[in-house]
């Protein structure tokens, strides 16, 4: 006779999500982005969010920027992004750190550190790239010339 609970024994079978018998360990939202490419989880990301970019760029956008990819100034590009001004993750005024939003498909690849942003004549490293799931992404520059240990 067993004596296990009901709720253990409905658990005693294999994992839905087990790797065997041609079973694969993806979630059923994991199949959907690789049977619809560009589609994403969220509906609202996937519709509404690309409205919002263009609304973005043409209130705040940045059209006289470069991008050099790995520090290399022969690469530079051409590139429109969304600019943010003031202190909000720094305790002074002006602070140390810009940050900036920047569309995945602007670019060759994606933002990496080591990278450079050039707006008004100014170099700003990039020194970290905080990633969205709706193809862009924060990056926080730092002005080259406030930089004392070069």
């Amino acid at each position: 006779m067993n004596r296990l609970p009901d709720r253990v024994k409905a658990r005693a079978g294999p994992s839905p999500r087990a790797s065997f018998g041609g079973v694969s360990r993806q979630s059923p939202a994991e199949g959907a982005l690789r049977e619809a490419p560009g589609a994403f989880i969220n509906d609202f990301i996937s519709t509404y969010v690309p409205g919002l970019w263009d609304a973005l760029v043409r209130t705040f956008g940045r059209t006289d920027v470069d991008y050099w990819l790995a520090n290399d100034p022969a690469t530079a590009q051409p590139l429109v992004l969304i600019w943010k001004e003031g202190a909000a993750d720094e305790q002074v005024s002006p602070g140390r750190y810009s940050h900036a939003v920047i569309r995945f498909a602007d670019l060759p690849r994606q933002p990496l550190k080591g990278d450079v942003v050039v707006k008004d004549g100014i170099e700003y490293d990039v020194v970290t790239v905080n990633a969205y799931a709706y193809d862009c992404c924060t990056v926080i520059l730092q002005d080259r010339s406030e930089d004392v240990l070069r």
